[in-house]
């Protein structure tokens, strides 16, 4: 299991969820990263929503050069000699 895939897992044990009745379906979130929330028929749609929300929030920022809390990439690009 890659960094990115252990530290996506950590952050679902930290997931939120709870049954809206005026929707009828699942809904959670992860409240350390804003905007990253679903909703389905069950959990586990939920939770692999939220796994793919996060991993996609995670490579954006990366690409913008933005901090994501609590994890860090460390690339080591080929220099051209």
């Amino acid at each position: 299991m890659s960094r990115l895939q252990k530290f996506i897992e950590n952050q679902l044990l930290l997931a939120e969820y709870k049954y809206d009745e005026s929707v009828k379906q699942w809904v959670g979130w992860l409240p350390r990263f804003r905007g990253v929330y679903s909703q389905g028929k069950n959990v586990e749609i939920v939770r692999n929503e939220l796994a793919e929300i996060l991993e996609e929030q995670i490579f954006l920022s990366v690409k913008d050069s933005k901090p994501v809390q609590g994890f860090s990439l460390n690339l080591k690009l080929p220099v051209n000699a």
